[in-house]
């Protein structure tokens, strides 16, 4: 209990340093120990290593936001509505982070009501944040993690923490085995930073880039799949492709669509099939598009079960 009231007590700090920054302070680092209790040496290592991700900079003895990022309470309608907007998002990640999100950015705003509802429902991981802001530490220091993973401990290399469908994942490199995964957030214990440190490959971030959901297995060769969307779906991957990898092949006079996007596995893409059935089928590879008739084969049959009683 006394490592997240500790750490919560730093999310505090660091989220009024990072208001007051935003709205064009200069701070000083005595002024800033002095008014939250601590010594130079921690609001030092805030700016030094949790806030550096931030567009700050020092100015002698003291800090400020770089030019052009300081958001003053006048601001352009755009900028407004990014932060309605990312505002909106933020209430959906956890009921401790939805509520610090909604207060800061209701500071930042000048406005008492939100036009914008967005419908995204993020797993909540408040008793998580403290894991958050450990390995966001190893992330920026390029330091190897340590933890506990499906009863096996685990030495990591580190990439990226990453959302895929409001579900929370650490995305790193397996040291033991030279092996790129993905580890389920809530999944990881005991946590710690080693001493030892790693080189980023920049491979691994383009690799991250292209998975479609999070059943992607990054050590796996991606494959072409060829999928056909009628015409009742087709305008929506027009809208947002269902991938990074999308390539539209051709459009039919029907209004249906042929597409052709990356995948490392087959649940991977099935995943993202099943959640147009029946308007998406897969025309390529053959053996994927059996297995897709199977699994639709599956469904109807268990359907009719349950109707029939």
């Amino acid at each position: 209990m006394g490592q997240i009231h500790d750490y919560d007590k730093i999310l505090t700090r660091l989220t009024i340093i990072l208001q007051r920054l935003y709205e064009g302070e200069v701070l000083s680092v005595q002024d800033l120990a002095a008014e939250f209790n601590v010594s130079t040496k921690t609001i030092q290592r805030d700016f030094n290593q949790r806030l550096i991700r931030f567009p700050i900079e020092k100015q002698g003895s003291k800090w400020k936001m770089q030019g052009g990022h300081s958001l003053t309470k006048e601001r352009t309608p755009e900028e407004a509505l990014v932060l309605e907007m990312l505002g909106n998002i933020a209430e959906g990640i956890g009921s401790e982070f939805g509520v610090k999100a909604k207060s800061l950015f209701s500071k930042l705003q000048n406005n008492t009501k939100n036009p914008i509802y967005s419908k995204t429902i993020i797993e909540d991981i408040s008793d998580k944040l403290g894991h958050f802001h450990i390995i966001e530490q190893a992330i920026m220091e390029n330091k190897m993690v340590r933890f506990n993973y499906n009863n096996k401990l685990r030495h990591v290399h580190p990439y990226k923490i990453v959302s895929f469908e409001g579900y929370w994942y650490l995305y790193g490199e397996e040291f033991m085995e030279s092996k790129l995964k993905t580890y389920y957030f809530k999944g990881i214990d005991h946590l710690e930073i080693t001493p030892e440190t790693f080189t980023p490959n920049d491979a691994t971030y383009r690799i991250l880039e292209r998975a479609i959901n999070a059943w992607f297995e990054p050590d796996k060769e991606p494959f072409t799949v060829t999928l056909k969307a009628s015409p009742n779906i087709a305008k929506y991957f027009h809208r947002r492709p269902l991938a990074s990898t999308q390539r539209i092949l051709k459009n039919y006079e029907d209004g249906s669509m042929e597409i052709e996007v990356l995948a490392t596995s087959e649940r991977e893409i099935m995943q993202e099939v099943k959640k147009w059935l029946p308007d998406l089928i897969i025309t390529s590879p053959k053996p994927l598009a059996l297995k897709a008739k199977s699994i639709a084969d599956s469904f109807l049959s268990r359907q009719i079960e349950e109707l029939i009683g």
